[in-house]
């Protein structure tokens, strides 16, 4: 893994960190489910781009 992909990963969780604290405003269980989501799609993504690669 390289530094490049360590950022864009760094990024992509201050982004949910993000959302979920501006859900929190709003509701604290929305925002762990909105959180969750979001983590879920960041891993579906990050396996999807991977198997597209060719590394499993």
């Amino acid at each position: 893994m390289n530094l490049t992909t360590m950022l864009d990963l760094v990024g992509a969780l201050l982004l949910i960190v993000a959302v979920a604290l501006a859900v929190a405003a709003w509701s604290v269980p929305a925002a762990l489910g909105a959180a969750g989501a979001a983590l879920l799609l960041l891993s579906w993504t990050v396996d999807k781009t991977k198997k597209g690669r060719g590394r499993t």
